[in-house]
């Protein structure tokens, strides 16, 4: 199963079953999607076999996945393909598996703002902008805040540095 949904026309194939059938009908797929989700997160096509799990899996599958990639940040986020993944995550998943991914990507320094350059990254990390109070809050903003020239540099870090910026500017206004 896991081969298939590398596969570029198979992974939609994969996608097609976890959307249009039941839980029951494909918790065997689900199960060995599970079973290697890292592979599958940072994989260019796998990816989004692991994205439709998030999206249409059960709420366990939804929180085993989101507890999986949580353990494994690091690699996912600095894989094109899994920033997407990481952004399905803050899409789909319960909110305190929202909060503790988020937290996840704050523990590595640098990895939020790298993965506010990239394509799928850029918007995980304004999703965890919007989950994030208090202390993480600030904590997030300020080491975005410290590389705002490299965001600036990035064609996906300019979306990123333009909210810091509209937020500062939406601040001293109040």
């Amino acid at each position: 199963a896991t081969a298939v949904a590398r596969h570029r026309y198979g992974g939609r194939i994969v996608q097609q079953l976890l959307k249009r059938c039941s839980a029951s009908q494909v918790s065997g797929l689900a199960e060995a999607l599970m079973q290697e989700t890292v592979a599958l997160a940072c994989h260019s096509f796998g990816n989004f076999s692991v994205q439709h799990l998030l999206q249409f899996g059960t709420e366990e599958q939804r929180h085993r996945l989101a507890q999986t990639i949580m353990s494994n940040a690091e690699t996912v986020c600095l894989s094109k393909a899994g920033a997407g993944v990481v952004a399905a995550v803050l899409e789909h998943a319960s909110s305190e598996d929202r909060l503790l991914m988020t937290q996840a990507v704050l523990l590595v320094p640098g990895l939020l703002v790298e993965l506010a350059q990239c394509r799928h990254g850029h918007t995980a990390v304004l999703r965890m902008l919007h989950v994030l109070e208090g202390q993480d809050s600030l904590q997030a903003h300020m080491s975005l805040a410290m590389e705002i020239a490299k965001l600036r540099a990035s064609r996906f870090g300019r979306v990123v540095a333009k909210h810091l910026e509209e937020k500062a500017l939406h601040a001293t206004v109040q």
